[in-house]
């Protein structure tokens, strides 16, 4: 129920950062509340408990962000806390993100290393998905040291794997194939 309450709530907020030609400024405000969230688990528990006022938490809110996010959005995030949703807010920022991506032509994607790429590297990969994709893209890059060595890319479904793990694999099912076949 939170997914189809998110996208709806997204969808009308959306349609506001549009019109108002403020869609980057929207989208980084959003990412800016829901990060504070996600780190500071006492402004969550206050914004989500049951037994605090409602005006109590939109002066919290006020108190927090009047000079730091547009004055609409803060009346949004208002009305969430109003119709007891403001918990859904997170779900309602991914969905926005994605609308965004949507709307801009940007592409995410996901790519995990054996080792930490240098800023170079990380340059390099993005410049060269970017040209094989048509797409600017949005890397979120992360290292799982299982890999061994090489990287994975996904993009939406698909999975390139270039690592060292994936290659020993399929040498594996080779040599399992040809001892069945003989």
């Amino acid at each position: 129920m939170a997914g189809i309450a998110a996208k709806s709530y997204c969808d009308a907020l959306f349609e506001i950062a549009k019109e108002e030609h403020k869609l980057d400024v929207y989208k980084e405000q959003l990412c800016l509340v829901r990060d504070l969230m996600v780190q500071d688990t006492k402004f969550q528990s206050v914004m989500n408990h049951p037994k605090i006022r409602k005006e109590e938490k939109k002066q919290l809110l006020e108190s927090v962000y009047k000079d730091k996010i547009e004055a609409m959005l803060l009346n949004f995030m208002k009305l969430l806390v109003d119709k007891n949703r403001f918990r859904i807010l997170p779900d309602i920022t991914k969905e926005f993100v994605k609308s965004y991506n949507l709307e801009m032509g940007i592409q995410v994607v996901l790519i995990k290393s054996a080792h930490a790429l240098s800023q170079q590297e990380e340059t390099r990969l993005k410049e060269t998905l970017e040209k094989k994709l048509g797409k600017t893209i949005d890397p979120v890059f992360s290292v799982d040291e299982d890999l061994m060595a090489g990287i994975r890319i996904k993009i939406n479904d698909q999975i390139i794997d270039n690592t060292a793990k994936a290659k020993l694999e399929r040498l594996k099912k080779q040599v399992v194939a040809s001892e069945a076949d003989k």
